[in-house]
């Protein structure tokens, strides 16, 4: 009768040594492209785009994955400024324009490449706070992301992600001039990633 509690507490050991070691906390690098935001509808600009510039964008990323699904936390800064575009020009003032932004994402693994690497599907909604000349834009949008993870060594692996953001406009009503129409604004960013697995 002593065997049975036994060998059920040193089940339970392992259980919860096997869930508390899918945490994992990581860094990653991306680059990002930025497109809507506003536009002149009366040709009268050379320049007829505004919009927040292309960055590179520093994350710090805390998750934790089951077996098919995950759950993570990202913050990340990036510097992309403020962007006029037109037909042979694009000008981008860098002096300006600093973004952080916070994402819950929920995952889930849709496949894999290799014996160990790891597809997944990612979706949350991005908090944006865009500090353009000490004036705090917030916006929500919606981010959607494709990730594959492989090991690199010991608890470390390696991730690719390529994912794209969609929110309304990060002008407000008077940030622009009356020609221009405000629209949404959109993201596309392409990152490398190192995780660590607690």
């Amino acid at each position: 009768m002593r065997t049975l509690p036994i060998a059920l507490v040193l089940l339970s050991c392992g259980a919860v040594r096997s869930l508390a070691a899918q945490w994992q906390v990581g860094i990653e690098v991306a680059a990002t492209r930025y497109g809507g935001s506003a536009h002149d509808t009366s040709s009268s600009h050379v320049a007829s785009d505004g919009r927040p510039g292309n960055a590179t964008a520093i994350s710090v990323r805390i998750g934790r994955n089951w077996r098919r699904y995950g759950v993570a936390l990202r913050a990340s800064y990036a510097k992309p400024g403020l962007a006029v575009a037109g037909e042979n020009v694009n000008l981008t003032d860098k002096t300006t324009g600093d973004l952080f932004e916070v994402v819950p994402l929920l995952s889930t693994r849709v496949g894999g490449i290799g014996p160990s690497g790891a597809m997944r599907l990612e979706l949350g909604p991005a908090l944006h706070l865009w500090n353009l000349d000490g004036d705090m834009h917030a916006r929500v949008g919606a981010l959607g992301a494709a990730a594959y993870e492989w090991p690199v060594a010991g608890r470390f692996s390696g991730t690719v992600r390529l994912e794209g953001v969609l929110s309304r406009s990060w002008f407000d009503p008077g940030d622009t001039p009356p020609e221009f129409e405000r629209r949404a604004t959109w993201r596309y960013g392409v990152g490398l990633g190192l995780r660590y697995r607690l």
